[in-house]
């Protein structure tokens, strides 16, 4: 038999108490981690940002008197792609515009959502070509300077990655500066910019985008796209193309 250590009842009370307290500082750590305010992480990403261009608070190029329409990919009849995991495309990309929307109203821009729930656009069971053309028509009837699409992409369960098109013979720069602000934010396989005749970039009048922000056909790409801080880094990157944008004015 191990000869056994005796300690005195309140030596062992103590050492309990002491063991309780840290237990419980350790939980609280871990819940304050899982669910800080994600502004703190804006304000760094922001930050980040700003640094980079060497802007300080001050001296930020402001949006103010900027049109910007924001276009979630989808909604109401339309789904859009489907995730191996049944999340909706149309979910996603409200997610992530309402977190644009809120960047650059902050900025001062005026921003237009092609639409705030799930709904369609134009209206309930619409066809493809009415609820594009309502989408397009919102942003021309704004006399918008810039027309946002977001979407995700899906192909196979390998296929990965960001990109973003604009019309074809068009000004490229803003699909190169979102392009290259979202891949940095979201360091995912850079598949470029692309010129394509998606019908909201064919028949806007102003400068126009359509992100594919991820494969939300790829199962690791589709968990990203639940994430609120990873919707969080996609708007940011968003955000940043579009003020490196019209700093290049």
């Amino acid at each position: 038999m191990k000869k056994q250590i005796r300690m005195p009842i309140t030596l062992i009370a103590l050492l309990l108490l002491l063991i309780s307290l840290t237990s419980a500082t350790v939980s609280a750590a871990s819940y304050d981690a899982q669910n800080q305010d994600t502004n703190k992480t804006w304000g760094s990403l922001i930050n980040q940002f700003q640094a980079s261009q060497g802007l300080g608070q001050s001296q930020k190029h402001s949006l103010k008197d900027k049109v910007i329409v924001i276009d979630p990919g989808h909604g109401g009849s339309d789904t859009g792609a489907i995730g191996p995991n049944n999340v909706t495309e149309k979910t996603v990309t409200l997610a992530i515009a309402r977190d644009l929307r809120k960047l650059l109203s902050e900025e001062g821009a005026t921003v237009i959502m092609t639409r705030t729930s799930d709904r369609d656009v134009a209206y309930k069971g619409t066809s493809d070509i009415d609820e594009l053309q309502a989408r397009v028509d919102i942003a021309n009837q704004a006399n918008a300077d810039l027309f946002i699409s977001i979407h995700t992409d899906a192909f196979t369960e390998y296929a990965s990655g960001t990109a973003t098109y604009f019309y074809p013979g068009s000004n490229d720069a803003l699909a190169s500066l979102v392009q290259s602000s979202m891949v940095g934010q979201l360091k995912l396989y850079d598949r470029g910019f692309h010129p394509n005749d998606y019908y909201v970039l064919k028949y806007t009048n102003m400068p126009a985008i359509l992100t594919e922000v991820a494969f939300i056909s790829n199962p690791k790409e589709e968990k990203l796209l639940i994430n609120r801080s990873f919707d969080k880094k996609v708007a940011v990157g968003i955000y940043n193309g579009i003020k490196k944008y019209f700093l290049a004015l």
